[in-house]
């Protein structure tokens, strides 16, 4: 296995990398101060608070001090024992989260169990309550092991290695595979910091993963060894608080393949260019046409209306992964696909590249051997041609003639089983699809990219 190691000439060339993009993305103290006295204060507040709670705790990226500049999202943990019900912890966790906004924007959202998210003086803020467990223990909530995460994260990480976190998180995100929720299926703050936990620093683990072949399995606590076995996906990390849980399940083997050859390209060349944006001419109109003229492209558009962020991604990726396997086995070459979806808009967009719209009205089927006696009884006497069976060299065939054979008219009629409203378009119709979604812009801009963006 041939690893991509730093050598001597590029090491300078890393190392004033790494400083300059440290200066772009690690916060600076005036801004640590600020947001430390705006935590405290709410932190304080909830103290103050009458109810079982017993502790609030910031947790995320910030409470582990790995966050990067312009943070604006922080996620408060309130704790309350075990013994407390679950109807009551609910009611308790939703009028504290209340009592914390009094006087600001919030919102009830969702996880396993309701919370209280908002905002304050621009500070995106989640109150988050979860029951008080020790390590091992089964979780009664399923964001009870967060707190056991900050702990172990601020009782093994040095401070120097808190940068080397933030380096691999924007790295990541440049990419496109940092988050773990099912937008992206990829890389958690928590799996960064267990990465470089394992891995020591940056430049070390990006030359570990340019020589990753999956599946790649490890854990952090030698005693987790035996506990390997049991995981399938592509990265498994066992939760160093949880042996019974991979921090790395919701990474894709996209995103896996993502982070192998990214890693590959910078280290080839680690310099600051990598991490510059490219410049990259929105998709006009009329370029639009050109390319549409050139390729054969169908789009789906779902009523998405009222739903929860996570409820779109779960149901448009389940309906789009049935509606691959449908036009293959239908006999079309899918070249490529993506969804398109910002949380809050009323639809999602399943955009398809296929090699044709239109499938030839018969197909040739192959038939069994003609010296296999009982396959060919059967075939003789259950087949749907217009034309055979007959015989070709030493098999059975027969022409058959296809019911639909457009993509649109395909898709429309298996979009019936779906449980979001479904409208279809092709060929001009996309146009004018164009035209009324200016959003549409950027997304197909990438999608007809040559090459992955990190090669550009």
């Amino acid at each position: 296995m041939v690893s991509i190691n730093l050598d001597k000439s590029r090491l300078s060339l890393f190392k004033r990398t790494k400083k300059e993009l440290l200066k772009e993305i690690k916060p600076d103290s005036s801004q640590t101060i600020k947001e430390k006295k705006f935590i405290e204060n709410i932190i304080k507040k909830i103290n103050k608070t009458p109810g079982n709670h017993l502790s609030a705790v910031v947790a995320g990226s910030f409470g582990k001090d790995t966050h990067l500049k312009n943070t604006k999202d922080f996620d408060i943990f309130v704790s309350y024992p075990p013994s407390l019900e679950k109807d009551k912890f609910i009611e308790e966790g939703l009028s504290l989260g209340q009592k914390v906004f009094k006087g600001y924007f919030w919102e009830k959202a969702y996880s396993q169990h309701p919370y209280i998210r908002g905002v304050i003086d621009g500070h995106k803020v989640e109150i988050i309550p979860c029951y008080k467990i020790q390590i091992n223990e089964p979780i009664i909530s399923a964001v009870d092991r967060t707190i056991l995460h900050l702990m172990f994260v601020e009782k093994n990480i040095s401070s120097s290695q808190k940068d080397e976190v933030r380096l691999l998180k924007y790295f990541l995100r440049y990419i496109g595979a940092y988050g773990a929720d099912t937008s992206v299926s990829g890389f958690s703050g928590y799996l960064c910091e267990l990465l470089i936990l394992f891995y020591k620093d940056f430049q070390t683990t990006l030359e570990n993963v340019t020589t990753w072949s999956h599946p790649i399995k490890f854990t952090l606590l030698k005693e987790q060894h035996v506990n390997l076995a049991r995981f399938s996906e592509p990265l498994v990390v066992i939760d160093p608080v949880d042996d019974s849980r991979n921090v790395a399940s919701a990474v894709s083997l996209k995103q896996l393949s993502l982070f192998i050859a990214a890693s590959r390209a910078f280290l080839e060349n680690p310099s600051i260019d990598f991490f510059n944006k490219k410049h990259i001419n929105k998709v006009t109109y009329h370029q639009l046409l050109n390319r549409l003229d050139n390729f054969s492209l169908v789009v789906l558009e779902f009523e998405v209306k009222d739903l929860l962020k996570e409820t779109v991604w779960s149901k448009v990726k389940s309906n789009t992964k049935k509606i691959i396997t449908h036009l293959e086995f239908s006999d079309f070459d899918v070249l490529k696909y993506e969804i398109y979806y910002k949380e809050e808009m009323d639809k999602c967009y399943l955009f398809i590249l296929l090699n044709t719209l239109e499938l030839p009205i018969f197909k040739k089927i192959i038939g069994p051997l003609v010296s296999d006696f009982k396959s060919s009884q059967n075939y003789l006497t259950n087949n749907r041609s217009v034309l055979g069976p007959y015989i070709k060299e030493d098999r059975w065939y027969v022409i058959r003639k296809r019911d639909k054979t457009s993509v649109k008219s395909i898709l429309l009629n298996y979009s019936l089983n779906f449980d979001l409203k479904t409208e279809i378009y092709v060929l001009g119709e996309i146009h004018e699809l164009f035209l009324k979604e200016d959003a549409l812009s950027d997304f197909l801009t990438d999608f007809f990219l040559s090459k992955e963006k990190f090669l550009i």
